[in-house]
């Protein structure tokens, strides 16, 4: 298990202090937020090595989760999102790979790659958004997709997940690519 420091400085232990201060004000917010859940969510992500958002829920949130959703399957080579179009879904992977790629004078430029269990287009999910990339399956893809509406309302149900979305994005910044 590694707890080193990351390139912007932060150690694992610095980023679950800031969870659990972030936890402790949302706390006293919300009466039915559990720190401790969040934070023993968070461990078992450091733990791990990576947030795999799929596999961090528990069953009643993946129950809500697929309730909102509808299950798609995309051939290889299909485009899941498109760089420039309206951030209208969000989506999580339950099968197969895609890459993340950007256009840049005019050629695709892949970024990054995302698979089972990774959650895509949550960034995008503020009204009027944009997709700041397109998501191409490299192989069939299966995924639940959910309107940018639904995630909003998933979101609210659970509030101790928006700070496992925050971390599942900081651990895709900071893995390795093949691209």
């Amino acid at each position: 298990m590694s707890h080193g420091i990351s390139a912007d400085g932060t150690s694992p232990e610095d980023v679950l202090d800031w969870l659990h201060e972030q936890g402790e004000q949302r706390a006293a917010r919300l009466p039915e937020f559990d720190v401790e859940r969040t934070l023993a969510r968070a461990r078992a992500a450091r733990d791990a090595g990576a947030v795999n958002f799929w596999t961090v829920l528990n069953l009643a949130e993946r129950a809500a989760f697929e309730a909102i959703a509808r299950g798609q399957t995309f051939a290889a080579g299909t485009a899941l999102m498109r760089e420039g179009d309206q951030a209208d879904e969000v989506m999580v992977i339950l099968d197969g790979w895609t890459k993340v790629a950007i256009s840049e004078d005019g050629r695709e430029v892949a970024i990054a790659e995302r698979g089972p269990g990774d959650l895509v287009g949550e960034s995008g999910t503020a009204p009027g958004n944009v997709r700041s990339a397109s998501v191409i399956a490299l192989e069939e893809v299966r995924a639940l997709v959910m309107t940018t509406e639904g995630y909003a309302v998933f979101i609210g149900e659970f509030p101790s997940l928006s700070d496992v979305v925050k971390r599942h994005t900081y651990d895709r910044l900071s893995r390795p690519d093949r691209f």
